[in-house]
């Protein structure tokens, strides 16, 4: 179990640190326990991972009322920058993005599915 956990946090921390415009990772259980987190911040991680978990259920829920089905991920948006929340199996995970353009928007999703795909193959 360790093995998987420092693995889960170097890859968190390879994101952070090559990704740019990304100020803070965050890897929450489902009911909002942090399980790691990479920041440039000074943010309490554990009420993010409590917030990140709490909008990804509210976005699912959304999405099955209106739409039938899960969503995918939800996006908030601020003046400053967006914050990216998806849920991957039992985990969900938050990105936080600053002082970005919308056109380089798609090249961060890219990254965060890369992020994804890699701690699928750790579980």
């Amino acid at each position: 179990m360790e093995e998987k956990a420092e693995r889960l946090s170097r890859i968190v921390n390879d994101f952070l640190n090559n990704v740019e415009n990304v100020g803070g990772i965050y890897v929450a259980s489902l009911d909002g326990l942090l399980v790691t987190h990479a920041s440039k911040m000074g943010i309490d991680p554990d009420r993010v991972a409590a917030m990140i978990a709490s909008i990804s259920a509210v976005g699912d829920r959304v999405s099955k009322e209106l739409l039938n089905e899960e969503s995918t991920h939800v996006i908030v948006q601020s003046h400053n920058g967006y914050v990216i929340i998806k849920k991957n199996g039992d985990l969900v995970f938050g990105v936080l993005v600053h002082g970005i353009d919308d056109s380089s928007m798609g090249l961060v999703m890219l990254e965060f599915e890369k992020l994804l795909n890699a701690i699928k193959d750790i579980k």
